[in-house]
């Protein structure tokens, strides 16, 4: 097993365990955390992001931890795109087991909470109103700032070092999921790995996966990403 597949899991694991539970603890029925939560999620998000950026770069990977990211950087020409199946294979393989660890912490709190759309939400996005071409474009949209986002951070920040440019690029991404996420709660197309999770896992009461809507969150941040690229690449940015 490659280190780049190893870096890009543990990355993930990172971003999707910390990102997902905080979900699950201002969600679920019975927990200490519940409660409006949009700012505390945020911060979980853009924190496990840094975490999880710190650590993929340590153990030998660029640090893409997202798919979308993946794609963005081949879209720009700054990474081979024959080493991206590599990467996305880690990058999934992260979410699956993400998605287990949010099961196993909130192990007893599936049964005490019946509503299912919140268990589902621990685990993959909705929409806040689904209808699918505003959903895509949300999502498109969202990751298209994110991505621009990144870029800048790239050129400017991360020259002086990886740790200043991954706790930016980790504020950035809390920043744009506070902003930009409350239509769609910004899929970023990292919710394919911890969606399988919950397919498979035996959660009690847990209905659909809502695989007809996951597609969304996949196709409209490639989108957004290959869209960020571009422009980044017009205006020199990369």
């Amino acid at each position: 097993m490659s280190n780049v597949f190893i870096a890009e899991m543990t990355g993930s694991m990172c971003l999707l365990t910390i990102g997902f539970s905080s979900v699950a603890a201002t969600l679920l029925d019975v927990s200490w955390g519940k409660g409006p939560g949009w700012l505390t999620q945020g911060l979980a998000w853009g924190t496990g992001l840094a975490i999880g950026l710190l650590a993929a770069t340590a153990l030998g990977s660029q640090g893409h931890i997202n798919p979308a990211i993946t794609i963005a950087f081949v879209a720009a020409g700054m990474f081979p795109i024959s080493e991206a199946p590599i990467y996305i294979a880690g990058q999934l393989t992260g979410g699956l087991a993400s998605g287990i660890i949010v099961w196993l912490l909130y192990l007893p709190h599936w049964k005490a909470t019946e509503d299912q759309s919140l268990k589902l939400a621990c685990f993959a996005m909705s929409p806040a109103i689904r209808n699918m071409p505003a959903n895509l474009l949300a999502e498109g949209l969202s990751f298209f700032i994110f991505v621009f986002g990144i870029f800048v951070i790239l050129k400017t920040v991360y020259p002086i070092g990886i740790v200043p440019g991954s706790l930016l690029t980790g504020l950035w991404l809390a920043a744009a999921f506070c902003a930009t996420g409350g239509q769609i709660a910004c899929g970023y197309a990292i919710d394919l790995g911890t969606r399988i999770a919950h397919q498979i896992l035996p959660i009690s009461g847990k209905g659909s996966s809502d695989w007809g809507y996951a597609w969304v969150p996949v196709i409209g941040p490639a989108m957004g990403a290959v869209a960020a690229a571009i422009v980044s690449r017009v205006l020199h940015l990369v």
